[in-house]
């Protein structure tokens, strides 16, 4: 039985959750019904003038996705300076965005790092590791361009439930 469909006596529900039933596939919702709202809100925007496309964070259950951040201010201006200075502005946009989650980054289970050239990688690497010293699971890879032409963009998945901390 699909939970999630509108407690409602339509004919058009009727039959999707019927077809779901024997097809094992989530019915569409019909227009007239939209599918129910998410549980959790997104977090307040930290980037407020830019407006981008994506919430800063979505809040899951016990996950926090964080979305890429690049090396912008809290105006949205890119700033300058080394690939040292660049990751730790992106660091501290994922600290602020944790905080107004109610957690610390000692929360970050998974990141993803991306660079546009990997010669940065080990300038990159000395300023990551002072903010995720409990080494978190971690992707880095290189791609040909970023948004707005910088050099460096790091997401991540944070868990506020109860984990064991054991590492492999």
């Amino acid at each position: 039985m699909y939970v999630d469909c509108h407690p409602c006596s339509t004919r058009e529900c009727d039959e999707a959750l019927t077809k779901h039933q024997t097809s094992h596939r989530p019915p569409a919702y019909p227009s007239s019904h939209p599918p129910p709202t998410p549980t959790h809100p997104s977090l307040p925007p930290r980037l407020t003038t830019t407006n981008p496309p994506q919430s800063q964070a979505i809040i899951a259950g016990p996950q926090i996705f964080v979305s890429g951040q690049i090396p912008a201010d809290n105006s949205g201006a890119l700033i300058e300076g080394s690939i040292a200075d660049k990751t730790k502005q992106c660091c501290e946009n994922i600290v602020g965005i944790l905080t107004e989650a109610g957690v610390g980054i000692d929360k970050v289970i998974k990141c993803n790092v991306f660079l546009d050239d990997m010669a940065n990688f080990a300038e990159m690497n000395a300023v990551y590791e002072t903010y995720f010293a409990h080494k978190p699971a971690r992707s880095c890879v290189a791609v040909k361009q970023l948004p707005k032409g910088v050099p460096v963009e790091i997401e991540c998945i944070a868990y506020t439930g109860e984990w064991s901390g054991a590492r492999l």
